[in-house]
């Protein structure tokens, strides 16, 4: 079901480039619309009109920020998405002195960047591990170079000093952990629906 076309009660912008005090107000509200569209419908199936609508700016007016789907997109990786993995990493690239406790330190961290970012999970679920999707290149080459090798050099140590069972496969344990802590805020739109239906 498509969503209806919000009226604005604004008077129409006048001709020209937009008032200087607006820009950055306008460019947010145009990027945090592409984002949630993005994450609930798919990078594909989103236009560019229907985030003028959610952001409540003309069409005109986001070309005028973003030319093209292509660069909205690379704007949201650099400005949106690549933020949010240095906030996650960060514990791993300052590491405790127990490989167990700065396992437990990022985990935290993730998951609060999780709940304070939704969108993310619902982003990954669609255009990172589907098929086709969009930004699974972007995203691997986010995660792999800094979360995943660091994960696992943290889980091989924690083993060698007994802090976690060495019998375990350092691999399987660090994409439980990931899964763990990431599954609850991508199903939680799920378990809000089926709390509303009863």
């Amino acid at each position: 079901m498509s969503r209806p076309i919000r009226k604005s009660s604004r008077p129409p912008r006048r001709p020209g480039r937009p008032a200087a005090a607006g820009n950055v107000d306008q460019r947010e509200r145009i990027l945090d619309a592409a984002i949630e569209l993005f994450s609930a419908r798919g990078i594909a199936a989103t236009t560019l009109r229907a985030i003028a609508t959610e952001a409540g700016v003309t069409p005109a007016l986001l070309h005028y920020y973003f030319k093209s789907k292509e660069t909205l997109v690379g704007v949201l990786l650099d400005e949106r998405i690549a933020p949010f993995v240095a906030v996650s990493a960060a514990p791993l690239l300052a590491p405790l002195p127990s490989p167990r406790a700065t396992l437990r330190l990022f985990l935290e961290t993730h998951m609060r960047n999780l709940a304070a970012n939704p969108w993310m999970p619902r982003l990954m679920a669609r255009e990172v591990l589907s098929e086709g999707g969009q930004l699974r290149e972007h995203m691997q080459a986010q995660f792999s170079t800094v979360l995943s090798p660091k994960t696992l050099m943290l889980i091989v140590a924690a083993q060698r000093r007994g802090e976690i069972r060495d019998d375990l496969n350092p691999v399987l344990v660090g994409l439980s952990l990931i899964s763990l802590a990431v599954f609850p805020f991508a199903a939680a739109p799920v378990w809000r629906a089926r709390s509303r239906c009863r």
